[in-house]
Parts: C-alpha cells; structure tokens; sequence
C-alpha cells in the first residue's frame, strides 16, 4: 500500500459517487488527466530511497500538481454547471490534502530517519577509524617493544664481550710482568677478538635503533594519513598512548646505540692499550684504574636494570593478587575473566622471575670474579681505587635486594595460585 494507492481509492471513490449524477463526458475527460499517477508513484518511490533530495522533490510535485488539478476540476465543474457534484469534488480535495498531510509526514520521518542513519554510520565510521588507529600503534609499540628485548640481549652480549676485553688486557700485564711474551701475545690476539665483538654488538644495537626509529615513523605517518579529527575522539588521538609508549623505547633504544658506540670506542682503545702492553709502554696504575671504572659501571648498570625488572615482575605479582582478589568477590563470567588474567600474570611473574635471577646471579659472579682477579696494587683503602671498589660494592648488594625482591615475587604468586585453585 503505498500513496498510489491512495489516490486510486480516492479517484475510484468520486467516480462510484458522480455516476449516478452522470457529470458531463468533457468534465470526466478533465477528471481523468490527473497526472496524479505518476506524481504519487514518484512519492511512493522516493520513499523508498535514501534521498532526500529526491524526497522533498517528490512531495513538492505532488503538491504542485494536486493543487493544480483540484483548480482545473473546480473550475470545469463550474464552466459546465454541474453543481450536483460539488460534495464530491470536496471529499475529492480532502482526500488529495490528507494524502498531501501524510506524505509530508512520511517525507520528514523519512528525512530525519536517514539522518540518524548518516549520524550513526557517521559515529561507527568514526569508532573504526579509531580502532584501526589504535592497532597500528599498538602494532608499533609491540613491534618496537620486540626490538628493546632483542637490544637488551645484544647489550648482555656486548657487555660481557667488554669485560673479555678487559680481562685480557690484565692478562697481557700479567704475562708481561712474568716475562711469559708468548702468553702476553696470545692475551693481546683475544683482546682484539673480545673488542671486534663488542663493536659487532654495538653495529647490530644501532641497527635496531633505527630499525625501531623507522617503524615508529611509518606507524605515525600512517595515522596521520587518516586525518582523525581529535573531537571525534574525545578531544585526543585514540592512537597517542601507545605512540607515546613506542616513542619512549625509540629514545631507550637511541640512548643504548650511543652508550654501545662508547663502549666500542673503549674497546678500540683497549686493543691499542694491549698492543702498548707488549711494548713495555703501557702505564700499570692507569691501566687498572681504568678496569677498576669499568668494573664500577658494569655493576652499576647491572644494578639500575635488574632494579627496574623486580619493580615491574612484583607490580605484575601484585596485580595478579589483586585479580584474585576480585575473583574471590566475584561471580560467573566476572570471576572467570579475573582469574584468567590473574592466571596470565602468575605466567609471567614466573618466567621472567626464572629468568632475571638466573641473569643476576651471573652478573654478580662475573663482577665479584673480575675483582678476584685485580693483583694488589687494586686495594680497597687506596684513594683512586677505594670509592670505585666501594660503588661496586653497593651495586652488588642492590642486585641481591633485586634477587631477593624476585623471590618476593614468586611466592606470592605461588600463594595467589592456590587461593585461585580453591575457587575452582
């Protein structure tokens, strides 16, 4: 059923009512050149479109032409005289304004609903555009992430290459001391192989600084290409946290590539130092006061990194407490999402737990065997090598505290763990 319809009935109406008062064949002809069948067929199909254009183009037509095709009969009826049928030329008008009357409702609900429509497309468009941001930095920030665990590696690697490095300096010193030059040769050859893999090392770190660098730009320039408009997202891009997360490891990463290239600076010049060993010209004292610095700053770094994974390893213990702390409290699918997450980070307080104390514990034998190894000369109550031996020191004992807080860690995760089983 449909405005067509309504006129049919309507134009079938007047003509069952004028039969029997058999108005003039003229004034029929004039009846029946309407134009309304098409202008109302137009209505019924615009109606049908989202067009609002085409609709209020329609509704204006039916107007136009209803109106004129009333004045047409009023004014053929009158020219012929047929007055008898003026009742039904009026219920005729009446029912051409009250299609005219609902049409124009159906026209602007019809508007208004493909308003909404657009507003709601609109606002789902806009909620798309900001999840497909977000997960392209989100991809950027697990990228990037990925490239500071693999530099944290290479870093480990190019460190203990330095103190190889380091060692064979001494032992150089050593074997020149004991007049055994084949050993202080020998020494002086594994000097070079421990300083060409520190700057192998150092190349690799600031390859992945780049690489990450890189990666963060093309994330960037990607959203950018969006064009989102902050209003529509609360006044903030919806891809700035993690953005702001990836940019943070593309510094860490910037400031590792540099502090590697020092460190194969150093090492280069650990090998000349070697090869002056050889000679005879090389300054003993100064020699292991440089080690002594070395050793402190190995111990040192040791200490800040390890310091930082045992505050991140028990902030993941603490929360995994706190999820089964809301599962306890919690029912059906709110208790099986907390114990899932609590679940989750049991596994990685465990894991990286294992993992950080096992590298603690070689840290730490590395720093106290090195300083085993000083002869002497390398004394506690001397002024230059006292306050580096004492920093030392200090740093040993913050990786036990880091060691210990690990431990922390883990037990409290196996108390979580059996709170959870209990729960079922």
């Amino acid at each position: 059923m449909g405005f067509a319809s309504d006129w049919k009935s309507a134009k079938t109406a007047f003509e069952t009512a004028t039969g029997k008062k058999k108005p003039s064949a003229k004034f029929m002809g004039v009846f029946h050149k309407s134009g309304l069948e098409d202008v109302t067929k137009a209505l019924d199909g615009a109606l049908g479109k989202s067009d609002a254009k085409a609709l209020e183009k329609a509704l204006l037509d039916y107007v136009k032409s209803a109106t004129a095709y009333q004045t047409t009969l009023e004014k053929s009826a009158k020219a012929e005289g047929v007055a008898t049928i003026a009742a039904e030329l009026k219920k005729l008008g009446q029912a051409l304004d009250d299609i005219g009357r609902r049409a124009g409702v159906a026209v602007n609900e019809r508007i208004a609903e493909m308003r909404e429509d657009a507003e709601a497309e609109k606002a789902k468009e806009i909620e798309e555009q900001g999840k497909a941001a977000r997960a392209i930095a989100d991809k950027v920030a697990v990228q990037i992430d990925g490239l500071l665990k693999t530099t944290n590696a290479d870093v480990k690697l190019l460190d203990q290459a330095a103190a190889n490095a380091d060692l064979a300096l001494r032992n150089v010193l050593e074997a020149q001391g004991a007049g055994n030059a084949k050993e202080a040769k020998s020494q002086a050859a594994a000097v070079q192989t421990a300083a060409k893999a520190v700057d192998t090392q150092a190349k690799k770190i600031a390859a992945t600084a780049a690489q990450a660098a890189k990666l963060f730009s093309q994330g960037k320039a990607a959203v950018a290409k969006m064009k989102l408009d902050p209003k529509q997202h609360g006044g903030r891009d919806p891809a700035q946290g993690a953005f702001d997360r990836a940019d943070g490891i593309v510094m860490k990463l910037d400031q590792i590539k540099d502090e590697a290239a020092e460190a194969a600076v150093e090492a280069a010049g650990t090998v000349k130092e070697a090869a002056q060993a050889l000679k005879g010209a090389l300054d003993l004292r100064a020699t292991y006061l440089a080690s002594c610095r070395k050793l402190a700053k190995r111990a040192q770094d040791a200490d800040s990194f390890y310091d930082t994974v045992a505050r991140d390893v028990g902030g993941q213990a603490d929360r995994a407490q706190q999820e089964q702390m809301v599962a306890e409290e919690a029912t059906d699918d709110k208790r099986a999402a907390s114990i899932k997450t609590a679940t989750f980070y049991i596994t990685q307080v465990r894991q990286q737990a294992a993992q950080a104390k096992k590298e603690i514990l070689a840290a730490a034998n590395e720093i106290t065997g090195t300083r085993k190894s000083f002869p002497a000369m390398v004394s506690d109550k001397d002024p230059d090598f006292g306050p580096l031996l004492a920093g030392a020191k200090v740093s040993l004992d913050g990786l036990k505290e880091s060691h210990a807080a690990l431990v922390k860690a883990e037990t409290k995760i196996d108390k979580v763990e059996t709170a959870l089983k209990k729960l079922g």
